[in-house]
């Protein structure tokens, strides 16, 4: 199993001289195993996602908030594709998922109907897919704080174990069902929108921070934690200053063209 970061920043892109060594892209992580190239969300930073023809390529969406969605017809690939494109989500069924996306890339909102024109994007239900896929990959899930509703997604295969749990407004109730599915994670992406600070006015927002973050990597006993969904002001000096106080070197800030293989440890 193979992962690659595309996109780490949160609500908007935020292309500048500020944000080079994180990146500027909003929200787009791929997990590659032997079969299939899972892409969970389709912000900005999908523009950059080579799609694999020698693999079954799944889309996944957390939510349908602006920086999850927005880059979805904005990658060559995605009109040129040879193969069937899947896109499901566990928050919503495929009709409902189909209906969102054209609403948004169609109409009074995008110059083109990306839903008619591209008859090789098919929508599923979440739990079609996940039965699909097993049993060289079992997904599972997970529901999440947010306003609107979001999902957590889990990983496993015989390699180890990813799980995304972005956008989400952590809440200490949350510890034991968190840690229960995180168990065994590899790599752990964490909403780490805010820092401590800054939470109190937050409130609401639907997002956690970092301090968080660093406490619930004790208490899961995670392998490893990328903390990202990064503020779209946060500055890469700014990410820096707060990451020299990250004394785990399993613990990092998130960025854009992150590459790494989940091995079994």
């Amino acid at each position: 199993m193979f992962v690659e970061f595309h996109g780490v920043r949160g609500s908007i892109p935020m292309p500048s001289s500020s944000t080079i060594k994180y990146g500027g892209h909003t929200s787009c992580y791929e997990v590659v195993t032997n079969k299939y190239q899972f892409i969970f969300d389709a912000g900005t930073g999908f523009q950059s996602v080579k799609l694999k023809e020698d693999r079954t390529v799944v889309i996944i969406f957390t939510h349908f908030h602006h920086d999850h969605i927005q880059g979805l017809p904005f990658n060559f690939n995605l009109f040129t594709h040879k193969g069937e494109i899947i896109l499901c989500s566990s928050l919503v069924n495929k009709g409902v998922l189909k209906n969102m996306i054209q609403t948004y890339f169609s109409g009074g909102y995008f110059p083109v109907d990306i839903v008619t024109m591209l008859t090789h994007l098919k929508f599923y239900n979440f739990n079609t897919v996940r039965n699909m896929m097993q049993p060289e990959v079992d997904i599972q899930t997970i529901e999440l704080s947010h306003p609107g509703g979001s999902m957590g997604y889990k990983i496993q295969t015989d390699d180890g174990a990813f799980v995304y749990l972005q956008d989400n407004e952590y809440v200490p109730e949350q510890l034991e069902g968190l840690c229960d599915f995180s168990s065994g994670a590899n790599l752990l992406i964490w909403d780490g929108m805010f820092t401590e600070a800054e939470l109190g006015a937050k409130k609401g927002w639907g997002h956690s921070s970092i301090e968080q973050g660093l406490k619930f990597y004790e208490d899961a006993g995670l392998v490893q934690m990328a903390i990202c969904h990064h503020a779209p002001q946060r500055s890469d000096n700014q990410l820096d200053e707060i990451g020299a106080g990250l004394t785990n070197p399993n613990i990092f800030f998130g960025y854009e063209g992150f590459k790494q293989a989940i091995v079994k440890s």
